[in-house]
């Protein structure tokens, strides 16, 4: 009555009292429930709220009224030796339940030694008076339950008496027996009825693998909507691997919902689940459901490391040594590498094997490399197969051997890497190692392609194309271009495109080419979904769609294509199928001008009218052409160097026109080459600096410019910087006035 609260207050410290009274004169249900109380431990009053706790916990004058109430406390701790005794006391008088839990306890080692022996004594003891917690006991022990003991056929029979009393984790252990025992007639079938059975009775580890049997198809008919139903009520119970399937779950299937999987992921991770936090890693890593985010990828894979996932071992020694969401450390990463080798994950040898073959925060040391590789191909690493192929055939470390690089390309392919069967299929076609063999060759590119290789399409494409070790033949070659792009290449379905617009006879149909177009512009492809774009804006063999063109290039653009954003801003200056806006296409031209767009630099400057140049609007246009320079353009460096010498938009600096100038010249660009070259010429009278002004106008009248050209003959005919020389002079005159310009006309006149 006081373990209950039946009309005196709840007091389990009072109850345990007169339990004890009890058993010491002999009550053996007494006993028995004392060896239950102290096994698992009781927290009382169960009866009160904790904000009524709270609230006796501070009335009261000089002690509070709940110290009053409970002088000896209010819970019962967890003591597992004390369990053993009384338990021991109510099993050796005939109690079942008794029998069963100190069974657990000698199989688990709580309170008392770990003794299997006596575990199923105490088990079979129970079981055999037919109580369902010792057939369930017997059963998990025989099942493998507690560790040594295994015998499949034993731990069916007994779980299957505790199954049909209704014992629910029976049912789930005869399932799991059903679907994955050794010595034990597999049924997926009846495994899905006793899930189901058990589920029904509120058994979350039973809702779990239902879900998985409805997830995978096994045993029942395949149905995401059932396993999301069960998965979802095992998860809200707690059982936490139910998350992790509902993320594989949503992130499979014709069309997955990255960011529901990302969520639920998270769930998990919050939870403290390893596994899901290494995946919450790898989806920061990837950007799946989420912003792509390496240094929170980090974060995540570094805590389900913390956890021991061997996984995450490599992977944050990957982080570490390619300066990922982390600051590059090869020694953190080879610490890394090494704790995942320990545990016997061949990347991570394969890893080492590249760090010490490298001597990345360590000495080369090509043989200890040679060892790592090999050992992680013999543990199924296909890379180090790779890798050992590569080294043998090239020669690097190791003598020449293309007959040894041919065995370890055969390994690589078998264990699962393409790229082995397309490094063997080029041995077979010179005869290296292997027998000169032409058949052989396109079967092993075959083989890759059909594993996904888009470089053994492309590589077919290419051999039937340029007739290199086949005859040329367009039509096998526009097959392997359609291959490539079908499993995902994007520059072959973009050349397709190009084949379909220039009116290429064997180029696949304007759908088909649309529909392959569309797959790669679907995975976030920013050049495929251009190239959709201007199929569906403008095509002589397609449908004009301009609503899904303008989608299609505003997806590109968002994505950073400079080519989309150009366009955007043409469709809206000229208000193309859409009103006209000027401002919204100088901000689109203006993105693509920050990447060197040429065209979007033309269009924005063709914006910017002399009216508008003028103040605040100038100033905002050289911060716009100074953040692109900071970027790399050398348009926008030109552009710089340009105002800084004019003291357009900013004050006039000689300094700082020549410096970004000089990294636009530097990256090959024209015009300031050009316009640095001129500088030069002007400021100084050095030979030094006019033979570097001509030099500097030569290279871009190669590009083709003709005021370059010009003021290169002008360099020839004078003798600055360069040897006078009027046959080259009168070239250059030529190429210039051919373009029209004037100057060169005249100069060539004379």
């Amino acid at each position: 009555m006081y373990e209950r609260g039946y009309g005196v207050l709840q007091n389990f410290v009072e109850a345990v009292r007169w339990f004890r009274l009890a058993a010491d004169q002999g009550t053996v249900a007494a006993a028995a429930r004392l060896g239950e109380i102290y096994l698992a431990g009781l927290s009382a009053p169960q009866t009160a709220t904790p904000s009524a706790l709270a609230r006796l916990e501070t009335e009261g004058d000089d002690e509070s009224l709940l110290k009053k109430l409970y002088p000896e406390g209010l819970a019962i701790a967890s003591d597992p030796e004390q369990a053993a005794q009384w338990s021991t006391k109510a099993a050796e008088a005939g109690d079942a339940a008794a029998q069963a839990r100190l069974g657990h306890q000698y199989a688990s080692g709580l309170g008392v030694s770990r003794d299997l022996a006596t575990a199923e004594r105490w088990f079979t003891t129970a079981a055999n008076q037919d109580n369902s917690a010792g057939q369930l006991g017997l059963g998990m022990l025989y099942a493998g339950g507690y560790g040594d003991l295994h015998d499949h056929a034993r731990a069916q029979e007994w779980l299957e008496r505790a199954a049909t009393g209704g014992n629910a984790t029976a049912q789930h252990g005869v399932a799991m027996l059903l679907l994955f025992g050794q010595g034990v007639a597999h049924d997926a079938s009846r495994a899905a009825t006793l899930l189901e059975a058990a589920a029904n009775a509120g058994h979350p580890a039973a809702m779990f693998h239902l879900g998985e049997l409805y997830r995978r198809g096994l045993g029942v008919e395949k149905d995401p909507s059932v396993a999301e139903t069960w998965l979802r009520r095992a998860a809200a119970r707690g059982y936490v691997k139910a998350r992790l399937s509902l993320v594989h779950l949503f992130r499979s299937g014709p069309d997955p919902d990255l960011n529901s999987a990302a969520v639920i992921c998270r769930e998990a991770a919050d939870l403290g689940d390893g596994e899901a936090q290494y995946l919450l890693g790898q989806f920061y890593l990837d950007g799946e459901g989420v912003p792509r985010d390496p240094a929170e990828a980090a974060r995540w894979i570094g805590r389900a490391a913390g956890q021991n996932v061997t996984a995450a071992f490599d992977r944050l020694g990957a982080l570490y040594a390619q300066g990922i969401g982390l600051p590059q450390d090869f020694m953190s990463a080879a610490d890394w590498f090494n704790r995942a080798a320990a545990q016997g994950d061949p990347n991570a040898i394969y890893h080492l094997g590249t760090l010490h073959l490298g001597g990345l925060g360590m000495p080369s040391d090509p043989k200890a490399a040679l060892k790592y590789y090999r050992e992680a191909a013999k543990l199924g690493s296909g890379a180090a197969s790779l890798q050992l192929g590569i080294l043998c055939a090239s020669g690097g470390h190791v003598s020449q051997n293309y007959a040894l690089a041919a065995r370890f390309y055969a390994l690589a392919g078998l264990q699962g890497v393409p790229a082995g069967h397309y490094n063997l299929a080029f041995l077979y076609f010179r005869g290296l190692g292997v027998g000169q063999d032409t058949a052989r060759g396109l079967e092993l590119l075959t083989q890759a392609t059909d594993a996904g290789s888009v470089e053994a399409a492309w590589a077919l494409y290419h051999q039937h194309t340029d007739g290199e070790f086949v005859p040329a033949n367009p039509a096998q070659a526009m097959r392997w271009l359609v291959r490539a792009a079908e499993i995902g290449s994007v520059p072959a379905a973009c050349s397709l495109a190009d084949r379909l617009e220039s009116g290429d006879a064997l180029a696949p149909p304007a759908e088909r080419v649309l529909e392959l177009l569309q797959a790669c512009a679907a995975t976030g492809s920013p050049d495929a979904q251009a190239r959709l774009a201007l199929l569906n804006y403008q095509s002589n063999h397609a449908a004009r769609n301009p609503r899904e063109a303008m989608r299609w290039f505003t997806r590109a653009a968002q994505g950073g294509n400079a080519f989309a954003q150009a366009w955007l801003g043409d469709i809206l200056v000229q208000g193309q199928g859409v009103p006209a806006d000027s401002e919204a296409a100088a901000v689109w031209y203006q993105r693509a001008a920050l990447q060197g767009h040429a065209g979007a630099i033309a269009a924005l400057a063709a914006l910017r009218t002399a009216a508008e140049a003028t103040g605040d609007r100038l100033s905002q246009t050289f911060q716009l052409w100074l953040s692109a320079a900071e970027h790399g353009s050398a348009a926008a460096q030109g552009a710089v160097g340009d105002m800084y010498l004019r003291g357009i938009g900013t004050t006039a600096s000689a300094l700082e026109a020549r410096r970004w100038l000089k990294s636009a010249a530097d990256q090959g660009h024209a015009p300031s080459m050009l316009l640095l070259g001129q500088i030069l010429l002007q400021e100084s009278a050095e030979p030094t600096d006019q033979a570097q002004a001509a030099e500097l106008f030569r290279c871009a009248a190669d590009q083709g410019n003709s005021d370059a050209q010009y003021n290169l003959g002008v360099c020839l005919r004078r003798g600055l910087g360069v040897v006078i020389d009027d046959r080259e002079a009168e070239r250059q005159y030529r190429a210039a006035a051919k373009q029209g310009h004037a100057s060169a006309q005249l100069a060539l006149a004379q």
